[in-house]
């Protein structure tokens, strides 16, 4: 299975919520993992505020981060270009869409082309209906 890893789907699996452990099974059995350069800052941004507003739980999460960041090295990371931000520009299916939702979604859209059978992970309502409208599978 090839996975598309969206920003929501990275924090359950690293904090350890809701779909956690799905979402970690079906990263581990992934043939390929992408993801866009925006998960991992959102993920960072994230951690630092937990290591300067809660650092007990930071401290609890911190051999998932460690596991995250070395797993990270052996995805695709696509950048967040001038088509990607183009695209993010135009409707989707399901509107309203945030920003940081709509780099999420083009960026889905644009490796599709060049990954076959790319499957969404998000628990995002609005990532998720809308990858769906545009046809791809979605998890968990």
């Amino acid at each position: 299975m090839n996975i598309y890893l969206e920003s929501s789907a990275a924090l359950r699996d690293l904090l350890d919520g809701e779909h956690g452990p799905l979402i970690r099974e079906r990263l581990r059995a992934a043939d390929l993992v992408a993801t866009s350069r925006l998960t991992l800052v959102e993920v960072g941004r994230v951690l630092a505020r937990l290591r300067a507003l809660e650092p007990q739980v930071a401290a609890t999460v911190a051999a998932r981060e460690a596991q995250f960041e070395s797993d990270s090295e052996l995805w695709v990371i696509h950048p967040v270009d001038d088509a990607i931000w183009a695209r993010c520009g135009r409707p989707f299916p399901c509107e309203p869409v945030r920003t940081l939702d709509a780099v999420h979604l083009a960026t889905l859209e644009q490796l599709s082309g060049a990954v076959e059978h790319l499957v969404m992970l998000s628990t995002d309502e609005r990532v998720r209906a809308n990858a769906k409208t545009l046809g791809f599978a979605v998890e968990p």
